[in-house]
């Protein structure tokens, strides 16, 4: 009844949802299971608050200053995560805000519940288990956390670090527990805390698979056995996801030596064409075990997202110092690849990154599943035609097959000619 009166006395916001109903059915759904979302699509201020970083944090901290207790704190998670993202996505489709301010808020939001969640969970664990003389910790992102590229269907790409000064190698609660103990129980408290289904839904899917030795691996990883793995152990591919890692909170210092310690690790020399070699044997494995379900399945389709992101990736770790772009996200690596003669069409490149992201960025708020053609309606390729400002579809569909030739062509000669790129 709520939801009919809001209806009846805003009659933009009645325009919104009839075009949401026939373009978008994943935010349908979302509107149809938690009506609340739609409130904040009545402030007269939503074209321009959703576009401000500093808005969407101060009410993120608005809502969470009468949190009563830990499980209303993860309550509040959930609900203020939902209504921002719907809002973030409806501003996406509206075309109030392009892609790239939809993924740089996207991670804002994703930032501020993670850290927040991490500060609740650390207080409750202290409770019992006290705290680690010495200790610190720190959340490092990777991914499209990392580059604040993140979609409305983004998991939460991130490993623990900590480091303890001192002698110590136990907490100091009533129970305590050995120090690599206590950061995995702390890692997985958090785990619980972001994924785990309360009456108010499931905040993010978290994926912690780029921790040292992956799934196999320790929850938490000491900086110490970080450094270790990365000098000694590290496979390539995990050093391409390295190239863009950032520290999103961390105790004290510990920010600046993971930070240090990652360009030490990435600056290290290292063979040219063995590393090449790795990155296409990589890719080539990817497209026999990972090949793209659908046509618009821009991430892994030949001459797609992944291709522009291993070109990146691969000269951070072979010209990085002519690079000058320390973690930089895949577009800016890019057009530095042009600017410096390395991709004589890095500008182009980074272009056509742009498109393929404001396509992905549409699915993922749009579509309940992407890759199935029934969410695929005339309404919705109008939609997908208009925020890539083409005039039809038709003429998107062709776009993109002539983009994804030319990433394929300048990946294949910058992997050729790579090994004259390093310095």
């Amino acid at each position: 009844m709520q939801l009919f009166a809001l209806l009846r006395n805003h009659d933009n916001l009645r325009s919104l949802l009839v075009a949401l109903m026939a373009s978008a059915p994943r935010m349908a759904e979302a509107v149809i299971h938690r009506a609340h979302v739609m409130d904040g699509l009545i402030d007269p201020a939503f074209a321009d608050e959703v576009r401000r970083r500093s808005t969407l944090l101060s009410k993120i901290a608005d809502f969470f200053a009468e949190a009563r207790d830990y499980q209303d704190v993860i309550d509040r998670a959930r609900i203020i995560g939902q209504e921002q993202m719907f809002l973030i996505a409806a501003g996406l489709l509206a075309g109030t805000i392009d892609a790239q301010r939809a993924g740089e808020q996207f991670t804002t939001l994703a930032e501020a519940l993670l850290t927040r969640l991490f500060a609740a969970v650390r207080t409750e664990f202290e409770k019992r288990h006290g705290v680690v003389p010495g200790g610190r910790a720190a959340l490092l992102a990777f991914g499209k956390m990392a580059s604040r590229e993140m979609t409305a269907r983004s998991d939460l790409d991130f490993i623990i670090l900590y480091d303890v000064e001192g002698e110590a190698e136990e907490s100091n609660g009533d129970k305590p527990l050995a120090t690599s103990q206590y950061y995995a129980r702390l890692t997985q408290r958090l785990l619980a805390a972001i994924s785990a289904p309360t009456s108010e839904g499931v905040l993010y899917e978290a994926d912690m698979r780029l921790r040292p030795s992956g799934n196999a691996g320790p929850l938490a990883t000491s900086l110490k056995g970080f450094i270790q793995y990365h000098h000694e152990s590290a496979w390539t591919w995990e050093r391409l996801a390295l190239s863009r890692a950032r520290v999103i909170q961390a105790d004290g210092d510990l920010a600046a030596r993971i930070d240090a310690a990652i360009a030490e690790i990435l600056s290290r020399p290292r063979d040219v064409t063995t590393t090449i070699a790795d990155v296409t044997a990589m890719r080539a494995l990817m497209a026999k075990e990972r090949p793209p379900r659908h046509p618009f399945d821009l991430k892994l389709v030949p001459g797609g997202l992944v291709d522009l992101e291993f070109i990146a990736q691969s000269a951070q770790l072979v010209a990085r110092a002519q690079l000058g772009a320390p973690q930089a996200p895949t577009a800016t690596v890019l057009r530095r690849l042009g600017e410096t003669g390395l991709v004589p069409e890095g500008e182009r490149l980074a272009e056509i990154h742009a498109v393929y992201a404001t396509v992905l960025q549409v699915m993922s708020a749009a579509l309940a599943d992407p890759f199935k053609d029934e969410g695929w309606t005339e309404a919705f390729r109008e939609l997908l035609a208009q925020r890539t400002n083409m005039p039809s579809f038709e003429r998107l569909a062709g776009e993109l097959q002539a983009m994804e030739a030319e990433v394929s062509a300048a990946a294949g000669r910058w992997y050729e000619g790579a090994g004259q790129a390093a310095p």
